[in-house]
């Protein structure tokens, strides 16, 4: 080959180097008619039409300032995708990028595909598709830091991007144009769904998010935009949303309640459930009460109810919580199939200032007193196409909780062709990557595991195994979340042990544990984990651990519980500070409109609790209440008292505010913030003592989401049963069906979890339970019986006459307490239930009554008393007011129902004469009224204190508050 040759060959391939690694530049084949070529956009405009992103209209016309939709953006980003080898439709490309997790509004919500873009969203979208997982803010920076945007001013700050804004095709052209240019377009994704958690990783320089409040899209009033639920036949009866209105913070809440029928009109019986899918069009979190988040709810008879949590946001949205019917087998709901029950909640962003606060009694230390929320657990995504059956892990990576994860099965192509193949997660196919695994439920034959053991077992069983790959299960639970079960139990184990399951188990997983002197903070799940398992075992599978190399194990067990337990104390007491017995800890922290916590704000805070005031800085570089790390941000002040049941902590900003943060932090100048604080109390002392058997049964319905969302029920009665101390203990939880948690002395059932890992779901039955609960009881006629039970009451009644009677023929006293609202009460079940085998029903509106309930309860087993149902005089009153309007003042008194000693209800005005009572008309059973003219009042000071007075029959006062008029 000649020189000449040579040299056009490599000119060639140079140019077609260029022409490949840059995007096409040139004219467009047709002239835009309505963007000049001086345009600043008009080479990025150009560029977009010539490579088929956007094109013109039928006069030829761009129209830039038009708007993009989610799906337009979605096809866009397939075109120029070097990773993207599918077909350009739009639910191809959705499914393609959802293994992605890009945040696109119409993955899931086939609605919000034709719903415009923001700016904003096109920055969080973008940075995912880079790798990143950012916030609006950071999501801005990154653009400008990679020069994809320069603001619209060049200012280059969060509120110079026009986050709000609708993002338009003149914007998208030079985006992407932009993108392009600057290197490879090919997806790289995030691991999970976006929540913010590389917002560490870019820095948003000094004055980005400005000092007003200009930044964030102000709260528009949503009120005649709210519309009520669409009717499916005559099935949707009603939907509550507890709260419509939320903070957009990540952590503001609340219920929502769906209210059904069969299809036919008729209603549903208590102890029927049927499964719901739940969705957020916005991505708001669906959790249960223990915070972890949950795909699937259960409805509770003819209710069904879900909590979300409000995502953060920087700007006001509408957001659509859908209920969905799944897995439906009963023709009596058919009707709901495949229909989207739609309640409507609003998202504002608000600064906030927040009181958080925690208390520490060495005298109490089984109480975690306190109201930091625990960490957000969320769901692990689900291998799509897999079935519920035998999987294999391929490999697996602790640093990152993923692992590679393959099944023979049926996949459904971009075509929407359906193929038999060996499908891999984490494999050499892109579309599918690895899973996560550590918020997923492990386990270990079927009982649960913690991460560290998972890790471990994979890993052994990996490096022994001749094919590099382990068989373990996979299952989906009643909520939506991953199951990944290990299984087998070594041979040499189980032949000794009488192939006995959880002994097997104990054996097989201590033997992945440490030396117990290498035991660290990091096995202290595994240990508990463990432990667990040996509290559920029977007397005769104990007995059988006992024989296995003579007890060695059992004692090797305590002694390591009793290890991680001691070490875990040790960092528990070096966080705390030294020189305080028992303290309260208030911590109060500013919050930018949008979540975001201030950590730079220079300025103190007054604090009050108990009476004291002390002032602390925000500029603290406190131990922070979840990990033991830094916290800047955070005022903290100390107290040395503890006050149980309920006090309250106080808030004001001291001095002028930070100017940096005037304008958003502006509605906090010379206000206090007051929080509400509730701290666990303290049982008396038993002034009684009695051989007695005592049954708990506890209702865990998906109803009892409404009534106890912290489970403060469960807590109080594992304290219960500490302090009657029965000779025999049954503690049982019901739902759908009744579970026996623990049976036997005190010691050995509070050894068990009883009801600390119990959760809301399923139907009603608690005469299922209190079945159960009878035959459980000793013939020992000497043993005083009792059944304490904690319900709303709506339950099946099928068991009911069979109940009473048993009930009454073993001479068992039941008590029943219900909690929360009275109209979510079913409170005639339970009080006849109580009545009618001598036992009481108490009605408790919140903890601390709850509390109250208890120790009368305690008292009543343990003393043989028949204790009046009236919780504490001291809350007799539920409401009491006086208002004026249109020339009458009116007085209204509302009291507790189990309160059946009162008489009268007296309303006391000071006058200039003396006082003056006026005696209040009885208008039900708890409702008190009069209704006054102002003529007959004009010598009273109705502008002072204002006195209700409540009398026993003989003329006793039995409760008083005190209360102003009101307009």
């Amino acid at each position: 080959m000649t020189y000449a040759k040579k040299a056009f060959l490599s000119l060639l391939c140079f140019v077609l180097i260029l022409v490949t690694a840059a995007p096409a530049v040139t004219q467009a084949a047709t002239t835009i008619n309505d963007v000049p070529t001086n345009n600043g956009k008009y080479k990025a405009i150009s560029w977009a039409v010539d490579n088929d992103l956007l094109s013109l209209n039928s006069a030829n016309n761009f129209l830039p300032n038009e708007q993009i939709t989610d799906r337009e953006l979605v096809v866009m980003f397939a075109k120029l995708d070097k990773n993207y080898a599918l077909t350009y439709n739009e639910s191809v490309a959705y499914n393609f990028y959802s293994e992605f997790y890009l945040p696109f509004n119409g993955t899931y919500t086939t609605a919000n595909r034709s719903k415009a873009v923001t700016r904003g969203q096109f920055a969080r979208i973008y940075a995912a598709f880079k790798g990143l997982d950012l916030d609006e803010p950071q999501a801005v920076q990154y653009l400008y830091t990679n020069d994809i945007s320069t603001g619209s001013t060049g200012k280059k700050t969060f509120a110079d991007f026009d986050p709000s804004t609708k993002l338009t095709r003149g914007d998208i052209a030079e985006f992407l144009y932009r993108s392009v240019q600057n290197g490879n377009f090919a997806v790289l994704g995030l691991k999970r769904a976006a929540a913010g958690r590389d917002n560490d990783k870019i820095t948003l320089p000094p004055g980005f998010m400005g000092s007003n409040n200009a930044e964030f899209e102000v709260p528009k009033d949503n009120s005649n935009d709210f519309t009520g639920p669409e009717y499916v036949n005559n099935a949707l009866q009603s939907i509550d949303v507890e709260k419509p209105d939320l903070i957009a913070n990540d952590q503001d809440s609340t219920l929502i309640t769906v209210s059904l029928k069969a299809c036919n009109g008729d209603p549903i019986p208590d102890d029927k459930s049927y499964t719901f899918r739940v969705t957020s069009s916005y991505g708001a979190k669906i959790v249960d009460t223990s915070g972890e988040a949950v795909r699937n709810v259960q409805s509770d008879g003819s209710t069904v109810s879900a909590i979300v949590i409000a995502p953060k946001l920087t700007k006001s949205v509408r957001d659509t919580i859908t209920f969905e019917l799944i897995n439906n087998t009963d023709p009596g709901m058919k009707c709901l199939v495949g229909e989207k029950l739609n309640a409507h909640v609003r998202y504002s962003p608000q600064p906030e200032m927040r009181i958080d606060y925690q208390v520490y009694d060495p005298a109490n230390t089984d109480d975690n007193n306190g109201n930091v929320t625990p960490p957000y657990v969320p769901y692990e995504k689900l291998p799509t196409f897999f079935t519920e059956n035998i999987i294999n892990v391929h490999w697996i990576n602790p640093e990152e909780k993923l692992f590679s994860i393959g099944q023979q099965t049926n996949v459904t192509n971009s075509l929407g062709n359906v193929e038999n193949k060996y499908l891999q997660y984490g494999g050499s196919d892109k579309n599918y990557p690895a899973l996560g695994y550590e918020n997923a439920i492990l386990q270990f034959e079927n009982y649960n595991i913690s991460v560290w053991l998972f890790e471990t077992i994979i890993q052994k069983r990996l490096k022994d195994s001749i094919s590099d790959k382990v068989e373990i299960m996979y299952m989906i639970s009643d909520d939506g979340r991953p199951i990944y079960r290990i299984q087998g139990i070594d041979d040499a184990i189980a032949s000794q042990v009488e192939n006995i399951n959880p002994v097997g188990s104990i054996i097989q997983l201590m033997g992945y544990m440490p030396d117990e002197k290498q035991l660290t903070l990091e096995h202290y799940d595994s240990v508990m984990k463990i432990y667990a398992i040996l509290t559920s075992l029977s007397n005769y599978d104990r007995t059988v651990l006992l024989k296995y190399q003579g007890g060695k194990l059992l004692g090797q067990v305590e002694a390591y519980k009793k290890r991680v337990e001691a070490l875990k104390e040790s960092a528990d007491a070096a966080s705390r500070p030294s020189g305080k017995d028992r303290y309260t800890k208030v911590m109060v922290t500013l919050v930018r409109p949008g979540g975001e916590i201030i950590t730079d704000y220079q300025g103190t805070v007054k604090i009050k609790f108990d009476g004291v005031e002390k002032t602390a800085s925000f500029v603290t570089n406190t131990s922070d209440y979840l990990n033991h790390t830094g916290s800047p941000g955070t005022a903290v002040a100390y107290f040395d008292s503890v006050i149980y049941g309920k006090s309250k902590a106080e808030a004001t900003l001291v001095n002028k505010i930070d100017p940096r943060y005037a304008t958003i932090l502006k509605d906090f100048k010379d206000k206090t913030i007051v929080k509400e604080i509730f701290t666990n109390p303290y049982f008396s002392k038993n002034s009684c003592s009695l051989a007695t058997e005592v049954a708990y049964v506890v209702d865990y319905s998906a109803s009892m989401k409404a009534s106890d969302q912290t489970n403060y029920r469960g807590k109080k009665m594992m304290e219960v049963i500490n302090q009657i101390k029965a000779k025999n203990n049954i503690v049982i939880e019901t739902n759908t069906k009744a579970t026996v948690l623990g049976e036997g002395t005190t010691d050995n059932v509070l050894k068990k979890d009883l009801y600390k890992a119990s959760k809301e779901k399923g139907a009603t039955d608690i005469f299922a339970g209190i079945d159960l609960a009878l035959s459980k009881f000793s013939n020992d006629s000497k043993t005083s019986k009792a059944i304490i039970v904690v319900s709303d009451g709506k339950t099946s009644k099928s068991k009911m006459t069979k109940v009473l009677n048993d009930a009454k023929n073993k001479g068992v006293r039941v008590y029943t307490v219900s909690i929360g609202k009275k109209s979510q009460v079913n409170d005639a079940v339970l009080m006849q239930l109580a009545t009618e085998t001598g036992g009481t029903y108490y009605h408790a509106n919140d903890n601390l009554q709850l509390h109250q309930v208890f120790q009368k309860i305690i008292d009543a087993i343990l003393c043989k008393t028949s204790p009046s149902s009236c919780v504490n005089p001291e809350d007799l009153f539920e409401e009491a007011t006086v208002t004026l309007r249109k020339g009458n003042i009116t007085m209204n008194a509302k009291i507790d129902g189990n309160c059946s000693n009162v008489a009268m209800i007296n309303v006391r005005f000071p006058s200039l004469s003396g006082d003056v009572q006026f005696e209040l008309t009885k208008r039900s059973d708890n409702v008190y009224m009069l209704t006054k003219t102002v003529q007959t009042m004009q010598d009273f000071k109705v502008n002072n204190e204002i006195e209700f007075v409540a009398y026993d029959k003989d003329g006793k006062i039995i409760a008083t508050k005190t209360v102003t008029i009101t307009s």
